[in-house]
């Protein structure tokens, strides 16, 4: 059952206002908490499961992964929301987080078009901070796209999903890569269980590439089983640096082995732009200046050694979600 608003939590500490997002895992409400007057988020496992026997081990995941949360928010980074509470209410688990104000850089495209390459670097350097930091505690976020990524007036961005509450569907900014949606910004081993910093990596490099393109790179899985060519961001976009064109495409490495072995090793192949400064997504102080062609580039997957590799690590729910978009689309 799905809470609407006026629905009250722990006593009526909490009061719903509406449902940010609903998945087949998970359901993302935004809340008051009635004693401070703010705007809080409230993730639930979604009720719909629970005759499912697979449940309580689900249940059990969002709790642990819950706490770990609450243990990164005991020394809180700028750029990640703040987990503030986990408790029980009516048999549901229930993890309370900051709400962070602004608009997804997802969003933000969807809206202004292509970002200018010094606004675009500056999101990403922040949230490729928060990673590292992520990465120090032994976690990997596997969730890094645009529609998880909060830009706020003042130019910070701030990480507000780590995907634990499983498929929460394209609304208001909170979904995750696990929704066909987002399928273009994840590495395909991610959706066989692989938790290495790399798929963080390529998430961030993949969104880096929607920020200054306007466009969603082709995914992985396409590239992987069809050899579809990633096609270079300079071929979209005329003017943006090499250096950042070289550090988007090494990110995206279809295979892991041969993108940066870590965040910090990535992120010192973007462009340096700390002596400069940008205003936040001003559409009209910059142009956008597109070719009349695209020009396919692909990377990771047409060098003799990658091509002749079994492909018998893709999970089948993707070769069936795939198929089905096809479908709907024909």
């Amino acid at each position: 059952m799905v809470w609407q608003k006026g629905y009250k939590l722990q006593g009526g500490r909490y009061v719903i206002e509406k449902v940010l997002g609903e998945g087949g895992f998970g359901i993302t409400y935004q809340a008051q908490h009635t004693l401070l007057k703010q705007w809080v988020v409230i993730k639930t496992p979604n009720e719909i499961l629970k005759n499912d026997s697979e449940y309580p081990n689900y249940v059990k995941r969002f709790i642990q992964e819950g706490r770990k949360l609450a243990q990164l928010s005991q020394q809180p980074h700028p750029n990640i929301v703040r987990i503030t509470e986990l408790f029980e209410d009516c048999k549901t688990y229930c993890l309370v987080m900051d709400f962070v104000p602004g608009e997804s850089l997802f969003n933000l495209v969807q809206k202004q078009g292509a970002l200018p390459e010094l606004e675009a670097v500056e999101y990403i350097k922040q949230i490729g901070e928060a990673l590292i930091f992520v990465h120090h505690q032994g976690l990997v976020h596997r969730d890094a796209h645009p529609g998880n990524i909060m830009v706020q007036k003042n130019g910070k961005a701030v990480l507000i999903d780590f995907g634990i509450a499983g498929e929460i569907m394209p609304q208001d900014g909170y979904f995750t890569s696990h929704h066909p949606a987002n399928i273009a910004f994840a590495p395909y081993e991610q959706m066989g269980g692989n938790r290495q910093v790399t798929i963080d990596v390529y998430t961030l490099a993949a969104s880096l590439y929607y920020a200054v393109t306007g466009k969603r790179p082709e995914s992985s899985l396409d590239r992987k089983l069809y050899n579809k060519p990633l096609i270079s961001p300079n071929k979209y976009v005329v003017g943006i640096s090499d250096s950042l064109n070289r550090a988007i495409l090494k990110g995206m490495n279809l295979e892991a082995e041969y993108r940066p072995q870590s965040m910090r090793e990535w992120l010192k192949l973007l462009p340096d732009f700390s002596n400069q400064v940008y205003q936040v997504s001003q559409k009209t102080q910059h142009q956008t200046i597109r070719t009349d062609k695209t020009f396919p580039v692909i990377v990771g997957t047409n060098n003799s050694q990658q091509q002749n590799k079994k492909i018998n690590n893709i999970p089948w729910f993707w070769l069936v979600s795939r198929s089905a978009l096809k479908n709907q689309s024909m």
